[in-house]
This record gives structure tokens, sequence and C-alpha cells, in this order.
């Protein structure tokens, strides 16, 4: 009893984990057997149309060859000229009662809604031809000749197959793309939305974890506040005070980058665009994180080479777009940071390159590093912090200012952001 216990709990809980790869799973069974059966039932539509066209020309034969015989002049004469078809008013007597029978087929051809082209021949034998272009009908009656058949061929008797299914096939057809689009577009959103949830799971304890450590700082610098010998000392006071101010700034500063990339998302963004160096503002963005790479004993080199650096954009977006890729390039490189900002002119346009030699990235990385909430992995790194939007919200900064970034990484040798933007 507790083993079968034991199996239906382990059941539910693999149920439960691969739910989702369960009803891939078994949806994609189901469209298989749909599939399966739809192609049977055509299959077998198109036997039973066959079977139908081949009774209604039987049928058809039938009744044209009892009206033919109904003028037994015609048949001596169509009987004798096969036997002899010595001279030319033979052949020429053979085709005209030859003719005479086709008149007669065609118009019971086209009684029995028949529309297939076709033609005739009057054998003394039975001609070797494939059973689903040739029917044979015995001509013996009516001209006294066990070996004399009526042959009719049916040249596109597969496209008129097809032309008389088109409706069903077409709309079998549609039904089947339409409904294997529909399971492609619901696996793919599913999918989606399952990484998206994995991600925003992550966000969450992100953020609950960068949130925690200056509202602990916070409130550790009160208690000492309240403390009478921290009152005392002035020094102490405003030591306790910076701290507040700085934890402050710092939840302030992750708040605001938060709602803008709601901001961002929701098409609310507004720019407060003016004309400015660029050289200028990459010089400011070093400055902020000087003491950042001094803490770690790194260099930031430049290479400004652009003749014209006048850009038209948000100023403070376009700082945080630019303090963003420097932080990243500090926080992943192991070692002493060596990083290089370059800037060159191309076409109407100004290229910004941030270049590291931390520890790069994979190919697989590279394609979602610019998505929402997802981080690379640090491999040996794990001091790296932050919610997974940097290079989102940067991404949708350069994009709002018509411009583009893109990345080249290489595992272990490092990593270079390029941003393109136009010119004023």
């Amino acid at each position: 009893m507790i083993s079968h216990f034991v199996l239906v709990n382990t059941l539910i809980n693999y149920m439960t984990r691969y739910k989702s790869q369960i009803f891939i799973g078994v949806s994609i069974l189901v469209l298989i057997v749909l599939l399966i059966i739809q192609v049977q039932w055509i299959s077998q539509a198109r036997r039973l149309n066959e079977e139908q066209f081949r009774h209604l020309v039987g049928l058809a034969l039938h009744e044209s060859v009892s009206e033919f015989m109904k003028d037994q002049q015609s048949c001596f004469e169509l009987s004798e000229c096969m036997k002899k078809l010595k001279s030319a008013s033979d052949s020429a007597r053979l085709k005209s009662e030859v003719a005479r029978l086709n008149n007669i087929i065609e118009n019971k051809f086209k009684q029995h809604q028949i529309e297939s082209s076709y033609t005739i021949e009057v054998l003394s034998k039975a001609d070797e031809q494939p059973q689903s272009r040739c029917f044979y009908y015995s001509m013996q009656k009516a001209l006294s000749d066990d070996k004399a058949m009526l042959n009719v061929y049916f040249d596109k008797r597969e496209k008129n197959l097809l032309d008389s299914m088109g409706t069903m096939f077409i709309a079998s057809l549609i039904a089947i793309i339409i409904l294997f689009s529909l399971f492609g577009i619901t696996v793919i959103s599913l999918l989606r939305d399952k990484k998206i949830l994995g991600r925003t799971t992550d966000l969450i304890n992100n953020i609950a974890h960068e949130f925690k450590t200056p509202m602990a700082s916070i409130a550790l610098a009160c208690g000492m506040l309240k403390r009478e010998k921290v009152l005392s000392s002035p020094k102490n006071v405003t030591h306790y005070s910076d701290v507040i101010l700085t934890e402050n700034n710092r939840l302030r500063l992750q708040v605001e980058q938060l709602l803008k990339l709601a901001c961002i998302e929701r098409g609310e963004l507004k720019l407060n665009a003016d004309e400015i160096s660029l050289h200028d503002l990459l010089s400011e963005c070093a400055a902020c994180l000087k003491i950042l790479i001094e803490e770690k004993k790194g260099r930031i080199d430049f290479k400004l080479e652009a003749t014209n650096d006048k850009v038209k954009v948000d100023r403070e977006l376009l700082q945080n777009v630019f303090k963003n890729l420097i932080d990243n390039a500090i926080k992943y490189s192991p070692e002493e940071p060596k990083i290089r900002i370059s800037t060159q002119n191309r076409n109407g346009e100004i290229l910004i390159s941030v270049t590291d030699e931390g520890i790069g990235m994979t190919r697989e990385e590279q394609k979602n590093i610019f998505d929402r909430y997802y981080r690379a992995h640090t491999g040996d790194i794990h001091n790296v912090k932050g919610f997974g939007i940097g290079l989102s919200y940067t991404k949708m900064i350069i994009d709002a200012h018509k411009g583009s970034i893109k990345v080249w990484s290489k595992k272990n040798i490092g990593s270079t952001f390029t941003v393109v933007l136009p010119l004023s």
C-alpha cells in the first residue's frame, strides 16, 4: 500500500514538474493522429470518387453501345471494315462509323456529367493499357466478333480527379495548415511565457536581494543614531547620516531604472533632446566610475578618432547607457579591468565602442543578452549584482534615439559593445 502511494506521489510530482513537456508531447501526438485520419479520409474519398467515375463510365459505354447497335447497318459496316481495311474507302468508312459511335458516347458522357477528355479506339483485340487510363467494353454483340473491344482512354484522368476533389482537398489542406500553425504559435508562446516567467522570478529575487542590503544598512545606521554615545559625537552623526543618504540614493536609482524601463515598454518615454558633445559625455561617464575602477586597479583608455561628435540626444538617458556599458565592463573583468573606449565616424553616424578583456560570452548568451531580465552566467565571478535589465534598458534607449547596438564577444577573451547613433 505504501509503495503504491509512493509511486503515485512520484508520478504526480513528475507530471507537475514536466507538465509543459507532457502537454506539448500529448498535443503533438493528437495532431499526428488527426493528420493520419485526415490523410486516410482524403484517400478514401479519392477511392470512392474513382469507383463512382468508373461506374458512370461503364454505364455510359453500355448505353452508348446499345444505342449504336440499334442501327444494324452501321454495325455490319464497322465489322466489315475492321475485317478488310484494304482500301482508302474502307478506312474512311471505318473512321465515319467510329466518329458516329464517338458522338453517341460524348452525348452519354454529358448525360452522366463525365467531363474528362478522352479518345476511343475500336480494335479486334484487347489493348494493353493501364486500367487507370483505359476502359474496355466488349463489342462482341455489336460486331459479332469475340475479340472486338471498345477502348476509351482518359489521358488527364489524375488531373481531373484532383480537380473534382479540389474544393475538399484544398479545404482540408488549409484546415491542417491552420491547425498546425495555431499549435506552433501556442507552443512558442507557452515556451516564451515560461522563459519570461522564469526570468521574472529571477528579477524578483534579485530585487529583493538588492533592496535588502541598503535597507539593512539604513536600519543599522538609524539604530546607531539612537544611541547617546553616537549622538554626542558630531563626527559619528555625520558618518551614519551619510550612510543613510548614500543607501537611500542607491535605492532611488534602482527604483527609477525600473520605472523608466516600464515607461519605455509602454511607449511613454519622452526624450529631452539637446545637442551635446559625445566625447565630453564619455569622459564624464568614465569619471563617475573612476573610484570603482581604481578599486580594482584597472584603467580606461580612450581612442576618440571621430572628427564630428555632435549628437542630439537626451543627455541623462544616454549617460545612463554608457555608464551601464562601462560598469558592466568593470564588473565582468575578473582581474584588473582594461577598458578601451573608441569612436569613429561613418556615413553620417558615430560609432562608439566599449571593449573589455573580461570573461566574454558564448554565442548563445549573445543571442539573449538584450532580452528582458536575462543574465549571462558569470563563471567564477560571484559578486556581480543587478536585475538583468541593464542591457535591455540600454537597447531600448538606443532604439528610442534611432540608433543601434550590437555585441561581439568571445569566451575568456572579452567583449565589445558598439553603439551607432546618427549625427546632428
